[in-house]
């Protein structure tokens, strides 16, 4: 898999903040794609791992209703807003609705580059955990139907006697089952398989 480089992207109208802050971070080390309307941030291409720094008052739309289409289209880039003054209740909002955190402009620099690397680490933990939960969905979906309830059966720590009454099989189909779960999900026990469907949210 390539390892796509981080990319921050910042939103706001008034062109000094944009390049102010392109600056600062780009001299941080960190790539960045500036967007004075946010209507052109939202078709962006959302591949890149990162964080998203969005002014909370805008002409075209609020900080609030880009976050919301953001959300609509589960991106999942954390959003760190750039609130003047008067909109420290907005952004407070925004923050209650999800965003990472708000910074007050002009945001103070060693604390934007703080912010900005707490967000990024998070981003690209999210997707790696993401990432690693589809590939045990998908080696789940290896499994029959059957072996699937059986193996949901056998990770509650239940003997073959017990999911044969609960599922109304005979014990002979339980062994059958529960050997092909092992043998598809290269597991041991069922110890290992709690915390397989664990990691990939099943149970």
């Amino acid at each position: 898999m390539i390892k796509l480089r981080p990319i921050i992207r910042i939103v706001d109208d008034d062109p000094t903040i944009c390049d102010s802050l392109s600056f600062f971070l780009q001299l941080a080390g960190w790539q960045t794609v500036c967007y004075r309307n946010p209507l052109d941030f939202i078709n962006d291409d959302w591949a890149h791992p990162g964080c998203i720094i969005l002014d909370v008052r805008m002409p075209s739309l609020t900080g609030l209703e880009v976050q919301k289409k953001l959300k609509e289209k589960n991106i999942d880039l954390p959003v760190i807003f750039l609130s003047a003054h008067g909109d420290i209740e907005m952004a407070v909002n925004c923050v209650e609705q999800g965003a990472f955190t708000f910074l007050v402009k002009p945001p103070e620099p060693e604390k934007l580059k703080e912010v900005v690397e707490k967000a990024v680490k998070q981003n690209i933990e999210n997707r790696k955990i993401k990432n690693e939960s589809d590939k045990l969905k998908e080696q789940f979906k290896s499994l029959t139907p059957a072996e699937q309830l059986v193996a949901r059966q056998v990770a509650k720590g239940l003997s073959n006697k017990t999911i044969s009454s609960v599922l109304d099989i005979s014990e002979r189909t339980v062994q059958s089952h529960r050997a092909k779960v092992f043998e598809k999900l290269e597991l041991e026990n069922a110890v290992e398989l709690f915390q397989f469907l664990k990691d990939m949210e099943t149970i």
